[in-house]
């Protein structure tokens, strides 16, 4: 086969990403030992977007994978309303998705909370330096719309208002060693160019959609009572990542006692 020209070059790119997701990699965290399919960097300079997980990103691809562990499922209730409907559309699941896995940075939220106090509209999270360059700032940017204030009896009421999403997967699923709560939506629209520039994104996330999958692992099952592990990532739709890769190797994780 002969690839020639710019058409070229979009299948060129496409193969490129599957052929980085084909091979998994071991990575260590400090609440788990796991494989996952990728090319993977610690992150910890992007930390500050993102607390209380361990980050990890594939520059090559502009996948984002998050670590962490709770005391319980998180969202439960709020994702189970999707079992079962899936390709569903939805603003509130992605609200579900940044709440639980994707949530604004702490710098944005205080600075749109100080702008909101004044009656002043906050900008946009890529109209900001503060996340130049930082990939958990890009896909918490690509759920969130935008802040909403309304009259309530007199008093200012603020709401945060989500994009349309489509969900893939909402399912809670029996595996070896335990359960996992499942959680999957593909963004309506691609990333804006702003976005694309100023977070640093690979050429190649240009007019794609956008992935977030939320893996939810209750070892021993959900009535345990034991801790979970929880793993969030974040792709561009044309991935070859899929949640039940990462459902598979998060089961099958080593997971650390803290």
């Amino acid at each position: 086969m002969r690839l020639v020209g710019l058409r070229a070059f979009p299948l060129l790119l496409l193969l490129a990403t599957l052929i980085a997701v084909g091979d998994s990699q071991d990575i260590q965290s400090t609440f788990a030992d796991l494989s996952v399919p990728g090319n993977w960097q610690a992150a910890k300079q992007y930390a500050a977007g993102h607390f209380g997980s361990d980050i990890f990103y594939d520059a090559s691809t502009g996948a984002l994978l998050l670590i962490s562990q709770q005391s319980g499922l998180h969202k439960v209730g709020d994702i189970a309303k999707y079992f079962g409907d899936a390709k569903s559309a939805s603003k509130d699941a992605a609200g579900v998705m940044s709440a639980g896995a994707f949530p604004l940075p702490l710098i944005y939220t205080e600075r749109a909370s100080k702008d909101l106090v004044k009656g002043a509209k906050p900008p946009k999270m890529w109209d900001i330096k503060d996340g130049d360059g930082n990939p958990v700032w890009f896909y918490a940017s690509q759920l969130f719309d935008e802040y909403r204030m309304r009259d309530v009896g007199g008093s200012s009421e603020v709401s945060e208002q989500f994009v349309t999403v489509r969900v893939i997967k909402a399912e809670q699923r029996a595996v070896a060693g335990g359960d996992v709560l499942l959680f999957e939506v593909e963004t309506d629209k691609p990333a804006n160019d702003a976005a694309l520039k100023r977070f640093h994104m690979p050429a190649g996330f240009k007019d794609q959609r956008l992935r977030y999958g939320w893996v939810q692992f209750a070892p021993g099952g959900i009535a345990s009572g034991q801790g979970v592990l929880s793993v969030a990532f974040a792709v561009g739709a044309n991935s070859g990542l899929s949640i039940d890769e990462v459902a598979r190797q998060v089961s099958a994780a080593k997971i650390k006692s803290l």
